[in-house]
């Protein structure tokens, strides 16, 4: 469905944030993208979306392709009507308005009939922000406030969602519950691109997964494979093969026991 074939990306014509990733992205299947802060996770999810350049950043070489067409550098509002929704980093809400107008605006592109349809059936998998319609959604919890934007990402009917970060800063039972709703949407075809630094939940729901470092992917893999892999379980699962707990400083230096940088 979407495939990143040796993408670069440029910011302010200096700074090389990307560097030559290609990647794919299944129809109907969960991709995870995994790495520390820095390693250009968050920049590829812009690219395709294209919302890259409004940070002084453009794909300088390689292309994206979705669905068989080239939407490199296309403009963001018409990759949204392809079917691409990216929920960016940071549960952006509109947090002067209520739930429902939230979703609301997500459904902005389908007509009158279309978009009641839509919050109608959001409502129904989401029986939390029913409840909530009329809250203002500044005052949410942060975890509804995670669940409110990939609803309202749902609002536009789309074939792919782009997530940066839905456990970034919630409790665990919560992280727990936003990821039981991404499995939700999963069941039901839904393909999903998700960037994460919490390796294990992301891990339990894709089904294949890229790890990035200094904006390229160093290693790749089924992600019942990577769940096993030594170095994953070591510097992103912090567990040794038998499975226990690693002491911090026990730990080698990061950099120097990465094998698929030597």
């Amino acid at each position: 469905m979407l495939e990143l074939n040796n993408v670069e990306v440029l910011y302010s014509d200096v700074i090389l944030a990307v560097k030559g990733i290609s990647t794919k992205v299944p129809e109907g299947q969960c991709v995870t993208l995994l790495g520390a802060n820095g390693a250009g996770k968050s920049t590829t999810l812009k690219a395709i979306s294209n919302l890259i350049k409004t940070e002084d950043g453009r794909v300088t070489a390689g292309t994206v392709t979705f669905c068989g067409k080239d939407i490199t550098g296309a403009e963001p509002n018409d990759v949204v009507r392809r079917g691409i929704v990216h929920v960016m980093e940071g549960r952006k809400v509109l947090r002067h308005m209520t739930v429902e107008q939230n979703l609301v605006v997500g459904g902005h592109m389908s007509n009158g009939r279309g978009a009641r349809n839509r919050l109608e059936d959001v409502y129904s998998q989401i029986s939390r922000l029913a409840a909530l319609r009329h809250r203002t959604a500044g005052y949410l919890s942060g975890g509804e406030q995670q669940m409110l934007v990939i609803a309202r990402a749902l609002m536009a009917d789309p074939k792919l969602i782009l997530i940066d970060e839905p456990s970034l800063g919630l409790a665990p039972l919560m992280v727990e519950e936003v990821y039981a709703l991404l499995a939700q949407l999963k069941a039901r075809g839904l393909t999903l691109l998700i960037v994460e630094q919490n390796t294990r939940v992301a891990l339990e729901l894709a089904d294949y997964g890229y790890v990035m470092e200094s904006g390229r992917i160093v290693l790749e893999g089924l992600a019942s494979n990577l769940k096993t892999n030594e170095d994953v379980r070591e510097f992103y699962l912090g567990l040794t093969m038998e499975g226990e707990r690693k002491n911090y400083r026990d730990m080698k230096h990061y950099r120097r026991r990465k094998r698929w940088l030597g």
